[in-house]
């Protein structure tokens, strides 16, 4: 979800070629090592381990600048991610309320908690980008 809002924000990274079917090998920016993906569990393994790392960055700011260098973003963001930002955004934008709190699931209110965090990070990188 976290790399989803930077692709919403910043728009999705254009990856090489190869990267955009599987399989295909390239170096793991986890180990440096060659690594064959096969599959898209295979990206989200190599994901995990990345996330797993502690940096000074987001999830989705460290995702964003590194997952294109061994996957296609657009290969593991699904239709529902896309669909949690539609929703953060009519709630918070347009001050659209989503019903009783008891009526919201928790998974929804974590990606919204998610959203706004990037987003907010997003920003700052755009702003330390521009001056």
């Amino acid at each position: 979800m976290a790399l989803c809002v930077w692709c919403w924000f910043f728009g999705f990274p254009d990856p090489p070629e190869k990267y955009k079917s599987l399989p295909y090998t390239c170096q793991s920016p986890y180990s440096y090592k060659n690594k064959t993906f096969e599959t898209k569990k295979d990206i989200w393994d190599e994901i995990e381990l990345l996330c797993e790392e502690n940096t000074k960055f987001t999830v989705g700011q460290n995702l964003y600048h590194i997952v294109p260098l061994f996957a296609s973003v657009e290969m593991i963001i699904e239709d529902w991610m896309m669909t949690r930002i539609q929703e953060y955004n009519y709630t918070t934008r347009f001050n659209i309320s989503l019903g009783e709190l008891n009526n919201v699931s928790a998974d929804m209110l974590d990606c919204f908690s998610i959203i706004d965090q990037e987003i907010q990070s997003a920003k700052k990188h755009e702003m330390s980008k521009n001056g």
